[in-house]
């Protein structure tokens, strides 16, 4: 007799729901920074790998990340305050522009922040690694037979006089082909992740399995994020979608902010954490309703 997969469903409430862009911005702010400074809090209580998680998580990326919290809000507010005429819906797309590639920023610095404080347990993944015996097996082929291959290649178009490969392309390509092997055979530095991967890590990997929020929504904001590049025929959301993925941040932020641990029971706790913390929970209650129900996916298989 199978049983049906019971999950604590999440819905949102109309408040959250119709909260509008301003006030979602405030609590972006409030929910990030607080965030950055539990972590920065919380990092001096590790004991594994500290010299490693105290080099990603210095003063500098934290009051870094704590400024693009802050910043945020002005690209809506200049939008707002400006009074009207011919430019408006010109300046309107840069504004967009400049808003999502600072949410896009956040976003990532967000998932890079999380992973770097619990950083023993990012080293144990075997993520975008490839097998060791395939590397080798590549490794033997590129400096051995196809090696050999290409230097033909070359002599011919030399001796013949003809376009083509060339020795320098030659050694360019098995560079850059070494390059990626090295590469697939240890996990990339957490501050060299980009957005793209950093989502795709969390999710194949199960660190995020939320309800609320999808891959697919990430994506989307990388994909607004990537309407900086001016010159190339992009797609931007418009202030109704940043209002929307600002609160999908604000869930998943919500989310690594319960998935932090305690302070130790015998260190004091700081006023601006219980605050802090006391206020987000009490405001997350009112933004949603939980509820028992059978995770419908799951119940198909």
């Amino acid at each position: 007799m199978s049983t049906q997969p019971i999950v604590l469903i999440k819905g949102r409430t109309d408040l959250f729901n119709n909260m509008p862009l301003e006030e979602t911005l405030k609590w972006v702010e409030k929910i990030s920074c607080h965030m950055a400074s539990e972590i920065n809090l919380l990092k001096n209580y590790e004991v594994k790998h500290t010299e490693v998680i105290g080099e990603l998580l210095n003063k500098e990326t934290i009051n870094r990340f704590k400024g693009l919290a802050l910043s945020l809000k002005f690209p809506f507010n200049n939008y707002k305050s400006y009074p009207g005429g011919d430019y408006k819906e010109v300046l309107e797309q840069g504004l967009l522009v400049q808003s999502w590639s600072s949410l896009g920023s956040l976003l990532e610095s967000t998932l890079q922040m999380f992973l770097a404080f619990y950083y023993r347990f990012y080293i144990q993944s075997e993520w975008n690694k490839w097998d060791e015996e395939a590397i080798k097996q590549i490794s033997e082929v590129l400096t051995g037979s196809f090696k050999e291959n290409l230097e033909d290649i070359v002599k011919k178009n030399e001796a013949s006089g003809q376009k083509g490969l060339t020795n320098r392309i030659k050694k360019s390509y098995i560079t850059k082909a070494k390059e990626i092997l090295k590469q697939k055979s240890d996990l990339p530095m957490i501050n060299r992740i980009t957005l793209s991967d950093l989502i795709d890590f969390y999710f194949s990997e199960n660190v995020l399995n939320s309800n609320d929020y999808g891959k697919e929504d990430l994506q989307t904001i990388r994909d607004y994020r990537n309407a900086i590049h001016a010159f190339q025929k992009r797609v931007i959301g418009s202030w109704d979608d940043y209002n929307n993925y600002l609160k999908d941040v604000i869930m998943l932020t919500i989310d690594i902010l319960y998935r932090l641990p305690d302070i130790p029971d015998d260190e004091p706790i700081p006023e601006w954490y219980y605050h802090g913390k006391s206020e987000i929970i009490m405001q997350e209650k009112k933004w949603f309703d939980y509820r028992i129900g059978v995770n419908i996916e799951q119940a198909k298989l």
